[in-house]
């Protein structure tokens, strides 16, 4: 999985997306794989070639060193996967939102950049020749982006004056999903940085990533006209005896 994922980064074919270039930052696009991979699955040297290597429990980094499956590299990048693959979902909800492509392209791009993590967290310095560390280096030009997109985002948005709950519609509760398993993506990198030497940029592309899902998922709120829930002491509620009375009504 990890070779293919690289092979997809470096060899680009330029695409549109919403009817726009995709292009990312500087040089970087967006890529479609021209690799025949043989019955949508794995590439292999036979019909069945390759597959079942990981079958023992163990599996390979992008440097070819065998690892258990348990071990902190794999419990980021399945992490990092994990993520991507929800932002799938969140992308889709968004497109039946109507008016949300530029989320949509977002949130696209941010799975880009998720690729790019994984080759990177798949190739421990400690143990990669240097032109596998060159090929999969962290882009730093990520962060920069990502945090432009937070302050995009940010600008079209009231005042935030109280704590806020997951909810306010489907697309806006998949994204604040979506930035709690972010943390644990982030959380998950830790380790690598502690002894694998991984560039701590990723670390903090993940930080600010979990910061933009959250401005994300209030911009869905807002766009769709529904209501933010907010934070109320328990003690404000908890008289009414559970009556299912809504919380944002006003105590009479």
């Amino acid at each position: 999985m990890i070779r293919n994922c690289l092979r997809l980064v470096s060899e680009p074919t330029n695409i549109l997306i919403n009817g726009s270039s995709s292009g990312f930052i500087q040089n970087r696009f967006f890529s479609l794989t021209t690799i025949n991979l043989g019955r949508g699955f794995k590439q292999g040297k036979s019909k069945f070639g390759r597959r079942g290597t990981g079958d023992s429990g163990q599996s390979s980094l992008y440097n070819n060193e065998r690892r258990w499956k348990d071990d902190d590299s794999f419990n980021a990048l399945g992490a990092t996967d994990e993520l991507s693959s929800f932002l799938g979902v969140c992308g889709a909800s968004a497109q039946n939102d109507g008016e949300m492509n530029d989320v949509v392209e977002t949130l696209t791009r941010l799975q880009c950049c998720l690729q790019d993590v994984g080759a990177h967290l798949a190739t421990p310095p400690k143990n990669s020749s240097e032109r596998k560390q060159k090929k999969t280096a962290f882009d730093v030009s990520m962060v920069e982006w990502i945090n432009a997109e937070i302050d995009r985002y940010g600008d079209e948005l009231p005042e935030l004056r109280q704590f806020i709950l997951s909810g306010g519609g489907v697309t806006s509760a998949n994204l604040q999903y979506a930035r709690a398993v972010c943390r644990r993506a982030e959380r998950s990198v830790v380790p690598l940085i502690r002894e694998e030497n991984i560039d701590p940029m990723a670390l903090k592309f993940l930080n600010r990533m979990s910061d933009l899902l959250f401005v994300l998922g209030r911009t869905a709120c807002m766009r769709n006209k529904n209501e933010e829930l907010t934070y109320l002491r328990p003690d404000s509620f908890t008289n009414m005896k559970w009556d299912r009375k809504s919380l944002h009504d006003k105590k009479k």
